[in-house]
């Protein structure tokens, strides 16, 4: 397999991934977060198809991390109970994200074209805006059941 065929791989199991992630999801900003991330991943999926073909490329700039701080600003812990399954699937998510972005990384000295290593590039940092959504999201969901307030800790970043 090329490194397109496990591109166009990665992408469709980040696409499932957050679909499912999206019909579970505890809040309809939480879930519309998880649907444009698979709508993302389906839009890296073309573009891999397109770079593989040697045909135009389509685009895949995202608003999702806008659009996620909007919700991650909306957001209320107090009324917020997470699920226990919620943060192994956040978890997951970051691994899954974690995955591709290494992968591309692994991939860059190898691809011969200039005009696909960039492709490759940008596809790269839209993966390390899904993972600092994820990032956020588990931050959001964990911290009011994990967070310790204590001077003996030192000093802390702003809650």
């Amino acid at each position: 397999m090329d490194l397109f065929d496990v591109a166009i791989s990665l992408e469709q199991e980040g696409a499932q991934f957050y679909t499912k992630l999206a019909q579970k999801a505890p809040t309809e900003g939480f879930a519309a977060i998880f649907k444009m991330l698979a709508a993302d991943e389906k839009k890296h999926e073309s573009y891999f198809r397109a770079l593989k073909e040697r045909n135009a490329l389509v685009s895949v700039s995202s608003s999702a991390l806008d659009e996620a701080k909007k919700v991650f600003r909306a957001f209320d812990p107090d009324t917020f109970s997470p699920t226990e399954d919620q943060i192994p699937a956040y978890e997951q998510a970051l691994a899954v994200e974690k995955k591709s972005i290494d992968f591309y990384k692994e991939q860059l000295p190898t691809v011969e074209f200039e005009a696909e290593k960039k492709a490759l590039q940008q596809i790269i940092a839209e993966e390390q805006k899904h993972y600092a959504i994820m990032e956020e999201m588990l931050k959001l969901v964990t911290r009011p059941h994990r967070w310790v307030e204590d001077a003996e800790f030192g000093v802390r970043e702003e809650y």
